[in-house]
């Protein structure tokens, strides 16, 4: 006969038994898929590493378990896998989102993010941003019906005093200089020392000379000054604030992408980063928006880039782990990420890939 504390104790190992066996701790493996941009994860030669990856292998070594790598080619891919039972965890920047929850469990955040924006500071000289506003089409057309008035009434002065004023200068050169410096005077300050044709035909003809300069003085006034006006507006972005308006640029799956079209701002979305802001170098798009942590990691990295994050962090939201709905492993897995935080380890590991000014 089995006495008491020896059933207790059967009962317990039982237990014990079925707990580590459907957490997969030592009848197999956790099944650990694997995406995401870098700092978080990192490939090198088909090596995973970054800063989800190596708070996972913690994890998993205080926890003993053995893991199952599973590489997909972006953390979209692999949520659905986890979410379709193919995998076990997640091991990314998966941000904790009302939406995410409705298809998978998570961990409690390892990391708080945001979004932040980036901008070029290779911006051409506003002198030379001027000349490329002013430099369109209609600009054009309006300038060379000007130039060409200007040169036709150079012409037609300069014919007329070599046939009527004995003072006039009797090479053609020096004729056209005299009577372009007569026509330019009287068209941009409506003064000149040159009286015109005689008769009234030639009077009417000085008077309408006269208006066509005021109008081209007001225009060449009006031009410039919208041109700096919008060369001004477009330039200035330093937060969420100024993206309104311009055309931006995000890399595939970010979390900006959401943000953006929720509030209706002209979006190019893009492979992956990198592409995004070799677009920002090419003045494609005005901003880059992506998470904060990926634009700091990427700019630290690419030291000789003319680029710069601007503004502060906006739409804040926090990376986890993301499991099967009703994971049994979210309960150690939780423990574990406390242990980890409590320790410093989290704080040191957060160091590593953002320098010493990161707070987790």
């Amino acid at each position: 006969m089995v006495n008491a504390g020896s059933w207790r104790k059967a009962v317990a190992l039982a237990m014990l038994g079925l707990f580590l066996g459907t957490n997969g701790v030592e009848a197999d493996p956790v099944r650990v898929a694997v995406a995401g941009d870098s700092p978080f994860v990192i490939t090198t030669d088909g090596i995973y590493s970054g800063l989800a990856v190596e708070i996972w292998q913690q994890i998993a070594l205080l926890n003993s378990w053995e893991s199952q790598i599973i590489s997909y080619p972006d953390a979209l891919t692999a949520g659905k896998a986890v979410a379709a039972g193919e995998a076990d965890i997640l091991v990314s920047d998966v941000p904790i989102t009302s939406g995410n929850l409705k298809l998978m469990d998570f961990s409690q955040p390892y990391f708080r993010a945001g979004l932040q924006i980036m901008i070029s500071d290779a911006r051409p000289h506003t002198m030379a941003r001027l000349m490329e506003d002013l430099g369109s089409w209609f600009h054009l057309k309006v300038f060379w019906a000007l130039a060409g008035a200007v040169v036709l009434m150079t012409v037609g002065v300069t014919l007329f005093e070599r046939k009527h004023n004995p003072e006039f200068p009797t090479t053609w050169h020096a004729g056209l200089a005299e009577a372009f410096y007569y026509v330019i005077s009287l068209t941009l300050t409506s003064h000149s020392v040159y009286k015109g044709f005689p008769g009234v035909l030639g009077r009417l003809m000085l008077v309408f000379w006269t208006a066509l300069g005021v109008i081209t003085v007001a225009y060449l006034t009006s031009s410039i000054t919208t041109a700096m006006t919008v060369e001004r507006l477009q330039s200035h972005i330093s937060g969420p604030q100024d993206l309104p308006g311009k055309k931006v640029g995000t890399a595939k799956g970010s979390k900006a992408i959401d943000y953006l079209g929720r509030h209706n701002i002209n979006t190019n979305v893009y492979p992956t980063l990198d592409e995004a802001v070799k677009a920002l170098q090419r003045d494609e798009v005005r901003a880059v928006v992506a998470s904060a942590p990926i634009l700091q990691y990427f700019d630290n990295n690419h030291p000789t880039l003319p680029i710069t994050e601007v503004g502060p962090v906006f739409f804040p939201y926090n990376y986890g782990f993301a499991l099967q709905p009703g994971s049994p492993l979210r309960h150690p897995l939780n423990a574990t990420l406390l242990r980890l935080q409590e320790s410093g380890a989290l704080l040191d590991l957060g160091r590593k890939y953002f320098g010493a000014v990161h707070q987790p």
